[in-house]
């Protein structure tokens, strides 16, 4: 049966699900108010888009809704998302997702009301990416840290540097080298635009980006293999205080660092000079480069370009790794300057799309424990349950026949630590698993783990 999705909001987080969606042949349906927009991403993805409110019932019937899977409300209106959640239950459809950014509908005391629209999922893009930014203000180095099996394990994102130990080294003699107590696995490798699924052949080049699943309690040792730092900032410049840059602010304050936010407008400076304790909250212009050596940027363990406008973030965390600053990260709402991040020298970005589009990809996938996307590659991490009664229920990982391009690099064992795959590990029933594959891979490998 082929899965019918419907999407209402056809803006960054809407676009970017339609086409992790698309690519792994889901029937995708867009509802989009604004015509020119409408038309431009029905051009883009060849998709059927209806163009009105997601809170016209005619609307969604024309969408489909009382055959949808699924329905995911993601435009910028909280309360139209509420409203299409609300008449697509009524309406057919199996599950919803609702983007709600407003803190006051996120409180207990609107549990009723989320609960009454029939949400499944409520996500908040920017609450978020500031979650995102903050795992790797911890880790300052990588450019990409995902928790998975309940933070037991951690997934890796970082360029190999020049002189790493693992440098030019193929994986199967890196394996051999740690032995039987194997603490993290590589699975995925990028090197220019194209990224693989590797095996023991592959041999690791400075310059290549690895994705690595790894032990919690192992990450200082991965960070010395792949010649990164993977140190905690203690001193934290964020530009714009915005809805990104105050939750952040937020956590990295109670966690006792030492915070410099930079707003533009007065009015919104005034707000966080107010609500804020400890940090220093100063109006001005990101871009200011005169400002930035004011404040010392340079000088800062990590800089975060937190803006709605990307080109101020991308020139902003350029200036700031001139000058000195070891870690920058520059948030992305659009994918048009991505290109240009690596070859200016910025660490990180990040997009609100990505971690929306996880929370999304986690009910396509039958209620994956996790998933993990990413701007720069079609790869994907998902965590999932071994079903009693599966193909995969007491079989060998290397008999279970996968296809290429698809790698099992954890289980997750009721009572017991993780452990790191290999070819000999018996996958159990209730067992869950972290997969590393492309989209329809890992959506032509379901039926291994199911009944």
């Amino acid at each position: 049966m082929i899965m019918h999705v419907i999407i209402i909001g056809a803006g960054e987080v809407g676009g970017y699900l339609a086409q992790r969606l698309v690519a792994e042949d889901i029937d995708v349906a867009m509802v989009e108010i604004d015509p020119q927009r409408a038309a431009t991403i029905g051009a883009e993805l060849d998709i059927q888009v209806v163009v009105g409110t997601g809170s016209s019932i005619a609307v969604l019937k024309d969408a489909g809704v009382e055959r949808a899977t699924m329905v995911a409300a993601v435009t910028p209106n909280d309360e139209v998302n509420l409203i299409a959640s609300l008449l697509a239950k009524e309406h057919g459809a199996e599950s919803t997702v609702v983007r709600v950014e407003n803190e006051d509908l996120r409180t207990k005391d609107c549990e009723q009301l989320l609960s009454a629209v029939g949400a499944d999922v409520v996500i908040d893009p920017d609450a978020e990416t500031a979650e995102e930014i903050l795992q790797l203000v911890h880790t300052t180095g990588v450019d990409e840290v995902y928790p998975m099996a309940d933070g037991e394990l951690v997934l890796i994102g970082a360029a190999l540097s020049e002189g790493a130990p693992l440098a030019n080294r193929d994986l199967g003699e890196i394996g051999r080298s740690l032995g039987d107590d194997r603490k993290f696995m590589f699975g995925a490798v990028t090197r220019g635009d194209e990224t693989i699924i590797p095996d023991g052949d592959q041999v690791l080049l400075p310059g290549d980006h690895v994705r690595v699943l790894c032990k919690k309690n192992a990450q200082p040792e991965l960070f010395k293999h792949l010649g990164v730092a993977g140190s905690r900032a203690r001193r934290v410049l964020i530009l714009g205080g915005g809805a990104i840059g105050t939750h952040l602010a937020e956590s990295l304050e109670a966690e006792g660092v030492q915070v410099t936010i930079i707003e533009k407008r007065p009015e919104r400076a005034q707000q966080l000079a107010t609500s804020f304790r400890r940090s220093l909250v100063i109006q001005g212009e990101i871009t200011n480069t005169e400002l930035l050596r004011a404040e010392s940027v340079g000088k800062m363990d990590a800089v975060i370009a937190a803006t709605g406008e990307d080109a101020s973030n991308v020139l902003a965390c350029a200036f700031a790794t001139d000058e000195g600053a070891p870690f920058t990260v520059a948030v992305l709402h659009s994918l048009t300057l991505l290109p240009l991040i690596r070859r200016v020298g910025i660490d990180a970005a990040l997009s609100p799309r990505t971690a929306s589009a996880n929370a999304v990809l986690k009910l396509i996938r039958g209620g994956a424990t996790a998933v993990a996307t990413f701007l720069e590659s079609d790869a994907e991490v998902d965590e999932l349950h071994i079903a009693r009664g599966s193909k995969a229920d007491g079989e060998k990982v290397s008999n279970l026949g996968l296809p290429n391009g698809l790698l099992i690099g954890a289980v997750i064992r009721p009572g017991q630590a993780p452990m790191i795959a290999r070819g000999a590990t018996l996958l159990e029933a209730n067992d869950r698993i972290v997969v590393f594959g492309r989209a329809n891979e890992l959506a032509a490998a379901k039926s291994l783990f199911r009944p």
